[in-house]
């Protein structure tokens, strides 16, 4: 191969390895230690263009046989065991799901009337066609939640103005799409657990969820996206026509050919559903969470941390007085303390500077129960007055 070629290669795993660091000190080991060895730069350079990252490069090697030890003894057996890595990067994709995306799935279609048809566009096992199966474990305005009932649970933290818990959503109709999906399989999950980072936690969720998937027998329909996405829908509005159609696209339109992605965004915009994507973003590795092309939040890789954005008009301290009074709502005796220890101001001036929130349309936008609440006890002197 071109030394070139080799170079670029190598600068992908150094660059790779300033990125785990914080998450994979094994696999930036690995990385490093490639990136100035010719002969495994050689090695990979002779697989296709799409299949020479470190992460599906090491997949490939774990499941082929190499130990997760360090790499001055790993070596010998990238060297010895290549033929099995290169078998099983021919086999498989160049392709991962996260079961911890559902998150933001979650997230959005709080944004979306119901009942969902839902169409995960990205399925490969079909995490994401069951997110109703999963329990949520959330950190959210300085208190713990759990949302759904489930044996697999999907922790994260959401942070933001407006960030609150969300509901698990009615979904009358689900349908997975995947050129390739997988079955949930010994030999599948063996390769589910292969692409995650050996140090990290989300192995054993990946296992659960697995078996989740399994037990839940999704329909998953084998096919690439532009082959298979109007057959899914009219599926979807035959079963389910008064539902609110939801297409589910983790990753998916940014890996697409140009002349597809330009495609697959033109029916989006003009088929009767609501679009839900989750993609890179920023160069700092934020992720961003969108419906129809409208940011709602920026995530991590693995929608561990949520940022939910802003988008009803109100200032970040006017959503956090909304946000405090819906948590602290009523005639509490320590009210009176909460206010001062949290907002350093007497309960009069706390009450003036809401309610002048209270009347505006931003905030009857954003929370109409509480402002009616605030409309009647705002009515109840006048009525005893008369």
């Amino acid at each position: 191969m071109a030394e070139g070629e080799c170079e670029r290669i190598a600068e992908h795993y150094r660059a790779f390895a300033n990125a785990a660091a914080s998450r994979s000190p094994r696999y930036r080991d690995w990385a490093a230690g490639i990136a100035v060895d010719a002969e495994l730069l050689d090695l990979i350079s002779s697989l296709p263009r799409g299949k020479r990252d470190p992460q599906f490069v090491f997949a490939c090697a774990r499941v082929a046989g190499v130990p997760p030890r360090p790499f001055a003894s790993a070596r010998a057996d990238f060297i010895e065991l290549w033929s099995g890595i290169t078998a099983t990067a021919k086999a498989r994709r160049n392709h991962r799901t996260s079961p911890s995306w559902n998150v933001g799935l979650i997230i959005a279609l709080q944004q979306i009337k119901g009942p969902i048809a839902l169409i995960d566009v990205s399925a490969e096992v079909g995490y994401s066609v069951i997110p109703d199966a999963f329990a949520y474990d959330l950190h959210a305005r300085g208190r713990s939640y759990q949302v759904g009932e489930s044996p697999v649970h999907l922790p994260a933290s959401l942070t933001g103005w407006g960030a609150n818990p969300p509901t698990i959503p009615a979904i009358t109709y689900r349908e997975g799409i995947d050129p390739a999906p997988l079955n949930g399989d010994q030999d599948d999950v063996a390769w589910l657990l292969a692409r995650e980072f050996p140090e990290g936690e989300i192995r054993g969720l990946i296992a659960d969820s697995a078996e989740l998937v399994l037990k839940a027998n999704p329909l998953i329909t084998k096919g690439a996206v532009a082959a298979t996405i109007r057959g899914a829908v009219a599926r979807a509005r035959r079963a389910a026509p008064k539902a609110t159609i939801v297409l589910w696209s983790p990753f998916v339109v940014e890996r697409l050919p140009k002349t597809e992605r330009v495609e697959f965004e033109k029916y989006c915009s003009r088929a009767k559903l609501h679009w839900v994507s989750l993609d890179h973003g920023d160069a700092d590795g934020a992720c961003a969470l969108t419906i129809d092309g409208r940011r709602i939040a920026t995530t991590d890789i693995d929608c561990r941390d949520v940022v939910v954005e802003n988008m009803h008009g109100l200032t970040p301290d006017e959503l956090d007085l909304i946000e405090f009074e819906r948590v602290y709502w009523g005639p509490l005796r320590s009210k009176e303390s909460l206010v001062r220890k949290h907002w350093s101001l007497s309960l009069v001036r706390y009450y003036q500077l809401l309610y002048a929130i209270m009347e505006s349309v931003a905030a009857r936008r954003y929370d109409p129960i509480l402002v009616r609440a605030f409309d009647e006890a705002k009515d109840q002197p006048a009525r005893r007055g008369r």
